[in-house]
């Protein structure tokens, strides 16, 4: 049976995450244009996240929607291994202890490499969401 509390409290834990990467990321100065991209990606990424959020929040145990949905939360699955990423995004961005004090003043310390593969990991949950949104989930 599918659970809408654990499917939901799965989808909180990343949007907690996302509204931390996108605080951290509004203190950064001094970023190139990739800064702005992963900016604008993971607000979006934050909205996708709300509209799961609230329909799962609305869903009943059982719904054969969720059933779809639960094949993205499964162990090793795309929420999780996302939820990870997100996870090492946030300590990444995150200011060292005692500067929170003085403010946050981040540097870009990112490659292109690593932008491409955080933007591309995001625009594949973000498809997956859609499609889950849409109850079109594969």
């Amino acid at each position: 049976m599918s659970d809408p509390l654990s499917i939901g409290t799965s989808i909180l834990a990343i949007l907690q995450l996302t509204g931390a990467i996108i605080m951290y990321l509004k203190d950064v100065h001094d970023a190139p244009q990739d800064w702005i991209n992963l900016l604008m990606e993971v607000s979006g990424l934050d909205g996708v996240l709300d509209a799961l959020q609230k329909r799962v929040k609305d869903a009943k145990s059982g719904d054969p929607w969720l059933s779809e949905l639960e094949a993205l939360e499964v162990k090793n699955g795309p929420l999780v291994q996302f939820e990870s990423d997100l996870k090492r995004l946030a300590c990444k961005l995150e200011p060292a202890n005692g500067l929170k004090e003085v403010g946050r003043r981040l540097t870009w310390t990112f490659n292109k490499r690593e932008i491409q593969d955080i933007l591309s990991k995001i625009e594949r949950i973000k498809t997956l969401i859609t499609f889950a949104l849409t109850n079109n989930l594969l």
